[in-house]
């Protein structure tokens, strides 16, 4: 069987961060996540669908390759030989699809959020010192 395509979920996972980051928000709702995920896996699927179709993978046989559906007859004895199925392919892309999205995405928010967290600790403090400096300064002027 060949690999799931990765190619639509990376370009879905960057158009999200992309509008997430130009956005002043820096949160998104966990429906809107869930949403983005699944149209990005029902996309890597259908697209994994139409490769499979447009190419499908070769068949083994005594004579050597051909492609997919192929039957031979050796001998006598008819077989047909695929390297894996249609179904299991497009399922797969489809969990690969969803969960690069919520993986990348999940990863980068959490990230934000972390670092954002740190960056108003900073800010306070720096606000904080601030405040101490203007205490002093009126200290040493009265």
């Amino acid at each position: 069987m060949p690999q799931p395509p990765i190619i639509l979920p990376i370009i879905i996972t960057g158009l999200t961060l992309g509008s997430i980051l130009a956005s002043q928000a820096k949160t998104i709702s966990k429906k809107k996540f869930a949403g983005i995920s699944l149209v990005s896996g029902l996309l890597n699927s259908a697209y994994a669908f139409l490769f499979y179709e447009l190419s499908p993978p070769p068949t083994f046989s005594r004579a050597g390759f051909s492609g997919a559906g192929t039957t031979f007859s050796g001998a006598g004895a008819q077989f047909r030989v695929q390297t894996g199925s249609e179904t299991g392919f497009v399922i797969s892309s489809f969990i690969t699809g969803f969960i690069i999205v919520i993986a990348v995405c999940g990863i980068a928010l959490a990230y934000a959020r972390f670092r954002g967290r740190k960056e108003h600790e900073e800010v306070d403090d720096e606000v904080e010192d601030e405040k101490t400096l203007g205490n002093d300064e009126e200290l040493e002027n009265t």
